[in-house]
């Protein structure tokens, strides 16, 4: 039976780059991005926000945030087109293993999995942008299939596209939660933290720990 990897996106393949966001949103916002980050999760929350699924749906998103968010702060025109044309996958970026891993996965004959529940960017855009789109056969966010890890019908919904029972699968996340989500289907779970230096059974420090022999 084949086999697969699935791994989540953010904090396990690739991280927010928010000195390049500081850079590009500073000089147009009048508040840092901690308060910037609020108003974004605010209006996202309040059912006024379309849902993201596609490269296109992205860009309404984001246009539309943009409108609202000037008109809220008083910001001109002039400012409203300079933030629309603002790439947010730029504000990602890969971790240096997370390529390697992927490769690997690949190479050892698995099928590769990513499952996010970050539901504003179009998910399979962001990893062609991180570079590593090339090496994913399925990618499902959150805003895709409708469910959100660690309920059980996210794993179930990624195994599916994948072609693979869930006994058959690695799952690789930094959250805990998510992780144990994984191991009630059956999956075999690893949580990934590169923050600390603890040690234990299905614990990573890395990527490059995955596929240790």
């Amino acid at each position: 039976m084949t086999g697969a990897v699935i791994f989540d996106r953010d904090g396990v393949l690739a991280e927010f780059d928010l000195d390049r966001t500081r850079q590009e949103l500073g000089p147009l916002l009048p508040f840092g991005l901690e308060q910037f980050g609020a108003h974004l999760r605010s209006w996202a929350a309040g059912g006024r926000a379309v849902t993201v699924t596609d490269a296109a749906s992205e860009r309404v998103f984001w246009d539309a945030f943009w409108e609202h968010l000037c008109g809220q702060q008083g910001l001109g025109e002039d400012v409203r087109r300079q933030l629309s044309r603002f790439n947010p996958r730029r504000t990602l970026r890969a971790f240096p293993d997370a390529r390697p891993a992927l490769e690997e996965a690949r190479r050892r004959g698995y099928r590769v999995g990513v499952l996010s529940n970050f539901t504003l960017f179009d998910l399979p855009g962001s990893l062609e942008a991180l570079g590593l789109g090339e090496l994913v056969d399925v990618a499902l966010s959150a805003a895709m299939i409708g469910t959100a890890k660690p309920a059980p019908e996210a794993y179930r919904a990624i195994t599916r596209a994948l072609g693979v029972s869930p006994e058959a699968c690695l799952f690789v996340d930094d959250r805990p939660e998510c992780v144990e989500g994984a191991r009630q289907v059956g999956m075999r779970a690893w949580l990934l933290d590169r923050r600390e230096r603890g040690s234990g059974e299905g614990l990573l420090h890395g990527l490059g720990e995955l596929f240790q022999d």
